[in-house]
């Protein structure tokens, strides 16, 4: 009997039920999975949904292909990715990646403080710059506030740091600049910059407990700009 699925994100869908049966180990390791066609037939759904939702499970780690014969579920000591399995576009979504941005960043502020060379404390002080600029000639700064955070996490002096922030980012972009813009609607822009320049103070004096402060701040002042309830 096919499990219909309903209209809204239907590879999203069929790749969440397809977790769960591989969660309850309907298919062991190794295993090879229902062809495409019988997925989609048992799914009432077309192959291109399917495809997707194998994609997915793909970049999870959960299965892997071999060309010309199927796809097979992955043993359990083969690496997985990183996801973040949250509702996009949501108050609670977004909250919860604050949350996180705050331990992350918290913590890289706190490296930066600790690591930074002289050419990155001056990189970050042009950033800082640009947004002032940007603000002044009617633009919101979100590409030097993004900048800047950028230049913060590679001041760490180490790349895992880059590649979070990164991360992040792809979740948090439209907040971000959302943020900005209102903050130049409100005439609160000048909150966001001396923020960021009080980071940047604690940075430059190396103090890496103040730098760590200084990003919570921060998080906590552009979750408020968003209308964002955080702890």
């Amino acid at each position: 009997m096919p499990h219909s699925l309903g209209r809204q994100s239907l590879a999203d869908e069929l790749a969440d039920r397809l977790r769960s049966r591989l969660a309850a180990a309907e298919f062991r390791p190794g295993e090879k999975l229902p062809t495409g066609s019988a997925l989609a037939q048992q799914y009432g759904v077309s192959m291109s949904v399917v495809r997707e939702a194998l994609s997915q499970l793909k970049n999870d780690g959960l299965i892997h292909s071999v060309q010309g014969v199927g796809a097979f579920v992955s043993s359990a000591d083969r690496p997985r990715s990183f996801r973040l399995d949250t509702l996009p576009g949501t108050d609670l979504s977004l909250a919860r990646i604050f949350e996180l941005r705050r331990g992350v960043e918290g913590e890289a502020a706190w490296l930066a403080a600790r690591r930074r060379s002289a050419d990155q404390l001056g990189r970050l002080q042009s950033a800082l710059d640009d947004m002032a600029k940007a603000v002044a000639e009617g633009q919101d700064g979100t590409a030097a506030d993004a900048q800047f955070h950028h230049l913060l996490a590679e001041a760490t002096d180490n790349p895992l740091f880059l590649d979070m922030y990164r991360f992040l980012t792809t979740h948090i972009a439209t907040a971000i600049a959302m943020a900005r813009h209102n903050s130049a609607r409100q005439g609160l822009w000048h909150d966001a910059h001396r923020e960021h320049e009080v980071m940047l103070d604690a940075i430059r004096a190396r103090e890496p407990e103040a730098a760590r402060q200084a990003m919570w701040l921060h998080i906590q002042g552009a979750a408020q700009r968003l209308g964002l309830v955080t702890d």
